[in-house]
Parts: structure tokens; C-alpha cells; sequence
């Protein structure tokens, strides 16, 4: 007999815009919350229908994590867009970044 999953992915989410999910998949696995997906690799495969038409599924590997997912939904959703900060310099090398730069290009160091 085969094993079961206890609680198999639960679909979180459908997203046409397909850098719109990868953002947000890394988004709430940065913040702890597992999540996938599993159709990446094949978009590219779908042939004659335009990629923007076949939703993105993005699934939670844990159910119990629902509530702190959409928690974290709705504040992904209501950040500005584009990148808001200021240039940095790293403490170990001096060198000056972007703020959207998370470590130096220069020595490797993570922002402070």
C-alpha cells in the first residue's frame, strides 16, 4: 500500500505574470514559508499559447503555514514597487552599492 502524504501542497495562489510569482515564491520562502512552482521549467514548452495566458501555480508545502502565507501575501502586495533605499557602502571594503544590492560585489560581504 502506498504512503500518504498528511497534507499534500495546497494551491496558494495562480499568477499570470510569471516574474510576478517567482518574486513572490522567494519572497515568502525568504520569510520561512515553503512553497513551489512546479511548472516553472515548462513555460517555455507551452508552444502556440502566449506564456501570460497559462497562470503560474504557486503551492504551500504546509498547510498549517496558510495563515502566516497570506499574512505575507498581502504585505508583498502593498510594498511600493521598484526599489526604494539608499546607496550603501560595505563595512568591510568601502565599496558603494545600490540599494538593491544585498552583498558586495567587490569582497562578498552581506550588507549591514
Amino acid at each position: 500500500m502506498p504512503i500518504r502524504d498528511p497534507d499534500p501542497p495546497l494551491l496558494l495562489e495562480e499568477l499570470l505574470d510569471p516574474i510576478q510569482a517567482f518574486a513572490l515564491q522567494h519572497y515568502l520562502v525568504a520569510h520561512g514559508i515553503a512553497c513551489r512552482l512546479p511548472e516553472q521549467p515548462l513555460r517555455s514548452a507551452l508552444g502556440e499559447i502566449p506564456f501570460l495566458e497559462v497562470p503560474a501555480r504557486l503551492y504551500l508545502e504546509h498547510p498549517a503555514q496558510l495563515d502566516a502565507a497570506r499574512a505575507l501575501i498581502r504585505r508583498f502586495r502593498q510594498r511600493p514597487s521598484g526599489v526604494r533605499g539608499v546607496v550603501w557602502t560595505c563595512v568591510r571594503c568601502g565599496e558603494r552599492h545600490e540599494p538593491e544590492f544585498g552583498q558586495c560585489w567587490q569582497c562578498g560581504s552581506l550588507r549591514a
